[in-house]
């Protein structure tokens, strides 16, 4: 059809409107098409990215936390008040509910299902710890004193005397059955706070110790920590086991797949030896200066495209695929973000004359 049009300079003319065609349309519809392809893929890409920087995150919060907690505690291994750590403070065990040729060492570890097993687990006496952890992982446990305090506000006229102090609230701070610890900084006795019923509230009950203490000596609490590495139940997307560090049996920190120690033991000519735990004598465990800690650390979101395909080494350990041959360890083909982190811990209150 043609139809007349009014021109701008008020000529009358024919002329023929038309629309897109056929070949128009399409090339449009093609160049939309691959640009909205673009902006997805884009999309895509930036999710995808994100999800990783994300995971990587919380792979990375998880670790600082979990060497952070071990480290602290490392730290303050043998810790006995107002001992000074270059005198050899050995406490008395026999007025307190511990095994002494176990507990005399401020520092004790195991590697699971290994040479020491089957001690550290009948003496720490944890259910959980035996059930959850993680096979040839290692077991990590520290002793040492800890606030608050309580001072002796009179002499001890004999051995079974009742221990006074200055306090009112040491009834309630040290609890019926718990040990603790009591020194004068050049003597030490661990004993268990016995029933306080019939006795002040600034008192402690015990057994005998091993000598009477003087006004000014101290009462500290006795503290036992273990760290390990354990099941905690649950299950990721695919399925797989997620695992947590833990510390006297209480889950900690979420996704740490391995806790690996080596123990550096000071030898007469002044030089450190690097040993697991299964290779120490009872003697070396007294003689340790240094503790080189490693974590596995992993996520629970499944965020790369393929397999994990890296070796991951940690003290003593190397982490290898699922299915590598001769592997002394493995991790499995979850997809998961995974990380190692290590640290040196000098133990300040094991120092060598």
């Amino acid at each position: 059809m043609v139809s007349e049009v009014t021109r701008p300079n008020g000529n009358r003319g024919s002329a023929k409107q038309r629309g897109l065609s056929l070949i128009e349309l399409m090339i449009a519809l093609l160049l939309s098409t691959l640009l909205t392809l673009g902006i997805l893929t884009m999309y895509l890409d930036s999710t995808e990215t994100s999800q990783v920087s994300r995971s990587l995150a919380r792979v990375q919060e998880s670790g600082r936390i979990a060497l952070d907690l071990v480290a602290r505690d490392l730290r303050m291994t043998g810790f006995a008040g107002c001992a000074d750590p270059l005198q050899d403070l050995a406490p008395a065990y026999d007025a307190s509910t511990l095994d002494e040729d176990f507990y005399r060492s401020s520092l004790r570890g195991a590697r699971v299902d290994g040479d020491d097993w089957d001690d550290l687990v009948d003496n720490v006496g944890i259910a959980a710890l035996e059930a959850t952890a993680v096979a040839d992982s290692d077991v990590l446990q520290i002793r040492r004193a800890s606030g608050p305090s309580a001072t002796l506000d009179a002499d001890m006229p004999a051995e079974n005397s009742t221990i006074s102090t200055d306090s009112d609230q040491t009834v309630t701070e040290f609890r019926i059955g718990e040990n603790a610890l009591i020194t004068n900084c050049v003597t030490a006795d661990v004993f268990a706070v016995g029933d306080p019923d019939g006795f002040e509230d600034n008192e402690i009950n015990h057994q005998p110790l091993s000598s009477t203490y003087p006004e000014g000596s101290r009462v500290l609490h006795f503290n036992t920590t273990t760290y390990w590495v354990g099941d905690t139940g649950r299950t990721d997307q695919q399925g797989n086991t997620v695992w947590a560090l833990y510390q006297n049996g209480l889950e900690v920190v979420t996704g740490v797949e391995r806790l690996q120690v080596l123990y550096g033991v000071r030898e007469d000519d002044g030089n450190v030896r690097f040993e697991n735990a299964d290779d120490l004598t009872a003697d070396d465990w007294n003689e340790i200066d240094v503790v080189q800690v490693g974590l596995l650390v992993s996520d629970e979101q499944n965020v790369l495209e393929a397999a994990d395909t890296k070796n991951y080494d940690l003290p003593g350990l190397t982490v290898q695929p699922a299915g590598t041959a001769g592997a002394d360890a493995t991790y499995p083909a979850d997809d998961r973000l995974r990380t190692t982190f290590t640290m040196t811990v000098n133990l300040r209150n094991n120092i060598e004359q």
